[in-house]
């Protein structure tokens, strides 16, 4: 007499009860799904006003999506993203970012005193001081 193995019937009926099982609906979601929940306010708004129009998944500029792309960001490993911060703070740290020839036909998306300061301070990995 052969034996059943179980395995395909448990994944059968696994499969079918979770696809089945409706995604929590989140409110008050970012326009732009790679800044999510869990990325601090302050970075957030500088990413949105500085970054993200160069490096997201849509952009037309093809190097900076390849070196980075928010969108893809929150959705990788937190392993990933440290790796990723890193890099992240040693582009700030050299000044490579952002790049000379953007700021001459956008200056305004030069990063000010205190916003190097929070996004060094937020890819360091450090916590902010009590206020």
């Amino acid at each position: 007499m052969k034996k059943l193995s179980l395995l395909p019937v448990a994944t059968i009926v696994g499969l079918l009860f979770f696809q089945g099982t409706p995604k929590p609906e989140v409110e008050n979601y970012p326009v732009h799904p790679a800044l999510a929940p869990d990325m601090p306010a302050d970075i957030k708004a500088i990413v949105e006003q500085k970054c993200y129009g160069c490096h997201n998944a849509e952009s037309k500029n093809e190097k900076g999506k390849a070196k980075l792309d928010w969108d893809a960001f929150e959705a990788s490993k937190k392993s990933k993203q440290m790796a990723t911060k890193g890099k992240i703070n040693e582009v700030l740290v050299d000044g490579d970012m952002p790049p000379a020839k953007f700021l001459e036909m956008k200056p305004e998306g030069k990063l000010s005193e205190a916003e190097l300061a929070t996004l060094l301070q937020w890819s360091a990995g450090k916590k902010k001081a009590a206020e």
